[in-house]
């Protein structure tokens, strides 16, 4: 009777949520779900530590939410997430073959600055891999390619999980926004972070990333309209610590106010649980501080995740700096949570 009840508490909501013109969708993730009905229709759905979780679209209204936890363990709304507001539709210069730090390469003063040239040789970032949690990576770009992470245990375009690691085709890294094994950059942010950290030398301004030795890792989680899910933040950063890589850069956010339902904290908690993890494999969780000139110490209702969490010894929270070593005008700031800024104006 229980089964029968439950398949048929579902269809009534279905058929109540077809039937109001308020209806209206949003992404959930349930964990350890026990009801075939909601993980037939999962989107996706992957393993962590011993549990399980789908995520699933589904109708939001008053008391579905509640509903929907008796078919799961638990079930959290999958927040979206995206790219500071004003780096939207800025990078399209670097598919163009440019320097990514400046659209003036002559100008760039990033590398006076950091002053990497004069460290010694070995500390290049040589035998290190670094995902790029971002937008993609475009690995054909001509001061990129060399300098991009290849699995060497995965066959290229063959359609099968050569590596058994759970991804098929990933060679160069992976896109969990598109679901598939090609995380080539839909928006030319991630290649303008890729660049930063492992470009080749770049003629025109005699500039290069700070660890040109570093290897690539391009794991795609944010859509070409900038915006991504939860969800597919912590797949990717289980994906790339599981795959070798050891620094972790993240220029993304959580927009909680953007899932106007429910809000709570619990929900992000896979999300903590993901940088942990990578802090038990030894990698470091690098994230952006953000760039709405805000203290992100007192951000309210719409923290500054990942950014504002604390307690987790892998991450590192950075801010932007200008050619001046002064805050950029732009950034956020937050004397509890970051703790170094580097150039980014």
């Amino acid at each position: 009777m229980e089964g029968i009840f439950m398949k048929g508490s579902l269809l009534a909501i279905a058929v109540l949520a077809l039937a109001s013109a308020n209806a209206q969708a949003e992404r959930y993730i349930l964990k350890n779900p026990t009801n075939s009905l909601v993980t037939a229709q999962a989107i996706k759905t992957f393993e962590f530590g011993n549990d399980t979780y789908v995520v699933v679209n589904a109708p939001r209204f008053s008391g579905f939410e509640a509903s929907l936890s008796t078919s799961a363990e638990s079930v959290m709304v999958d927040y979206k997430i995206g790219l500071p507001a004003d780096v939207a539709g800025k990078q399209s210069q670097d598919h163009e073959g440019n320097w990514w730090w400046d659209d003036k390469p002559t100008k760039a003063w990033h590398p006076t600055k950091l002053k990497y040239s004069e460290l010694p040789a070995d500390r290049d970032g040589r035998e290190r891999i670094v995902a790029v949690i971002d937008t993609g990576v475009d690995y054909n770009h001509k001061d990129l390619k060399d300098h991009i992470w290849t699995n060497a245990r995965e066959i290229p375009n063959n359609g099968v999980d050569d590596d058994g690691n759970g991804y098929v085709d990933d060679v160069h890294g992976y896109d969990f926004e598109g679901n598939d094994g090609d995380p080539m950059d839909g928006d030319a942010h991630g290649t303008h972070c890729a660049g930063v950290i492992a470009g080749g030398m770049d003629a025109a301004s005699g500039a290069q990333g700070v660890a040109p030795g570093a290897k690539v890792m391009g794991v795609r989680i944010i859509g070409s309209e900038q915006t991504g899910f939860m969800s597919d933040a912590v797949e990717g950063i289980k994906y790339a610590v599981d795959n070798g890589a050891t620094v972790l850069s993240n220029s993304w956010r959580v927009y909680r106010s953007w899932s106007s339902y429910n809000p709570s904290d619990e929900n992000v908690e896979l999300m903590r649980k993901a940088i942990e993890y990578a802090g038990s494999k030894g990698a470091v969780f690098v994230a952006a501080a953000g760039n709405e000139s805000k203290d992100i110490d007192r951000m309210g209702d719409d923290p500054m995740w990942p950014g504002g969490f604390e307690g987790l010894s892998n991450l590192i929270v950075v801010a932007a700096s200008d050619a001046k070593d002064q805050p950029a005008y732009f950034s956020n700031y937050g004397i509890g949570h970051v703790m170094v800024a580097a150039p980014g104006s």
